[in-house]
């Protein structure tokens, strides 16, 4: 069972007010539904006569001391993220507005024009489609990994971003991060989260990274719009970049979904499969499995979730630390 720590549904007076806000006092709500599949903030579709597919409301998630640092500021970042895509031509969310003065509701807020369209996951979309749909994701997958930057990190607006010359140091400092939370909330013990943070210590292993590109991080099939036009299904938007951090490029292959062979027929480059390349995907899928320990325990309370993501993160501690304390090759 989740419980809903974050998630907090708004008044009928609180939607009205955004919507006032954006249109004035005349514009009439004519439609407003709650979104399925939000656990983290929480979303609505709303029509009016101001917009004819109406318009995507998320709303932050409360109970913000629960988050990790870079989720409290993520919102704030989306309009940077969903231009950078545009100027790719990926296809994705169009911001409409975003308001983080607290003036309008006391919770911060985005609002995107609606896409008609399914997730790629949803049952309406046949499976012969997967393969042309997966091959475009992949196409535009190698569009988002040409977005490039100087340093790595989360880029936030003005003066919040948290960038670093040297990978390494970003991935030192967010693993401390998870093994203070973690440790905070007995997520895993003091001698798991020391085998942990070690694996992210050495410089020789993540700054050979240079460049640093966009990642989604998040990139799967419910992250993925689809619609049929005349016969053929078109991804038709790349959404929820909400998390995306400059970095390695491999830290998007981490699930068997962005190895499958027709995505990767469409991002046409060619993965190394040395050594080090491979501890570090470990590595990356490492850092997810502790974190979201920590995100289905403390944040969510879903404790099968949680006692899932322990165990596969503390198998893939077995495959890279010895018990010992020594890194295996």
């Amino acid at each position: 069972m989740t419980t809903l720590k974050l998630f907090k549904e708004l008044s009928r007076a609180e939607i009205e007010a955004v919507i006032a806000n954006l249109y004035g006092n005349a514009a009439r709500i004519s439609e407003c539904r709650l979104m399925e599949g939000g656990l983290f903030n929480t979303t609505y579709h709303i029509k009016t006569e101001a917009d004819r597919n109406g318009l995507v409301l998320r709303v932050a998630p409360i109970n913000q001391q629960l988050l990790f640092d870079f989720e409290k500021s993520m919102m704030s970042a989306e309009p940077i993220f969903f231009d950078m895509l545009a100027e790719q031509k990926i296809p994705t969310s169009e911001v409409v507005h975003y308001d983080s003065s607290f003036g309008v509701i006391e919770r911060e807020y985005i609002l995107f024009r609606y896409i008609p369209s399914l997730p790629m996951n949803d049952p309406a979309v046949p499976q012969e489609a997967k393969p042309a749909l997966n091959r475009q994701v992949g196409q535009f997958l190698a569009s988002m990994h040409n977005i490039k930057n100087n340093q790595f990190g989360w880029i936030r607006p003005g003066n919040a971003s948290e960038l670093f010359d040297r990978w390494g140091i970003f991935l030192r400092r967010f693993a401390s991060e998870i093994a203070e939370r973690s440790a905070n909330y007995g997520v895993f013990n003091d001698a798991e989260l020391r085998r942990f943070t070690q694996v992210f210590e050495d410089p020789n292993v993540f700054d050979p990274i240079r460049q640093a590109c966009m990642v989604h991080t998040d990139l799967w099939e419910g992250n993925v719009l689809v619609n049929e036009d005349q016969g053929e299904w078109q991804v038709v938007g790349i959404i929820d970049v909400d998390r995306a951090v400059f970095g390695d490029a491999d830290m998007e292959f981490n699930s068997a979904w962005a190895l499958n062979p027709d995505l990767l027929h469409g991002y046409s480059r060619r993965l190394d499969s040395s050594p080090e390349t491979m501890f570090r995907r470990r590595a990356y899928d490492l850092l997810w499995d502790f974190m979201y320990a920590y995100v289905w325990l403390v944040q969510y309370e879903n404790m099968e979730r949680y006692e899932v993501a322990k165990r596969r993160g503390l198998d893939m501690l077995d495959r890279l630390v010895s018990p010992g304390g020594g890194r295996y090759g």
